[in-house]
């Protein structure tokens, strides 16, 4: 997380990563929407899930957050729940779609800390809901919370889309590398 005072001097794969993060947390946003039309309707939120697992793979993996140690949590439960979600069936590949929440949702509670975004803070919650409703058989309920949770991302990727670059990176001395 970075101090928007701080104005380090970006190159190129900085820029890069900073608009892969962004882009990454709009297309999870996107993705659960989708996931809660497609709940809300009675279809297969499949397709939706399938962009929900890009985007938060896409902003895990170009992630900018000084502790290296939580930035590792954060990293480790969203590929070990790709893995899942592309490689399990059933109660497996839910359970990998919940630890791509749980770093979805890491990545709600660091952005809090910016920002002032009715919901942000419940973020953690509306996933968790919509991951054991969509397990459990309680499409309706998943629904809702996905959509909930995706407007919510989505209005997040909106801010961040008005800042400079720089205030995603900070002072790039702090960094643990």
């Amino acid at each position: 997380m970075a101090d928007p005072h701080i104005v380090s001097e970006l190159d190129g794969v900085d820029r890069f990563t900073v608009v892969v993060y962004r882009a990454g947390l709009g297309l999870a946003g996107v993705g659960l929407c989708w996931m809660a039309v497609s709940l809300l309707q009675g279809g297969d939120p499949h397709a939706g899930q399938t962009l929900v697992v890009a985007g938060a793979l896409a902003a895990i993996g170009h992630l900018h957050l000084y502790v290296k140690f939580i930035r590792q949590i954060i990293v480790t439960a969203g590929c070990l729940g790709g893995a899942l979600v592309f490689g399990g069936r059933g109660l497996v590949a839910a359970a990998g779609f919940g630890f791509l929440c749980v770093s979805l949702s890491a990545l709600a509670l660091k952005e809090q800390f910016c920002f002032r975004i009715p919901g942000l803070r419940l973020v953690p919650l509306f996933l968790a809901v919509g991951v054991f409703a969509g397990a459990f058989g309680a499409p309706f309920v998943a629904g809702i919370a996905d959509g909930v949770a995706g407007v919510v991302l989505l209005t997040l990727t909106l801010a961040k889309a008005r800042q400079p670059l720089h205030f995603d990176i900070g002072d790039k001395t702090r960094y643990q590398m």
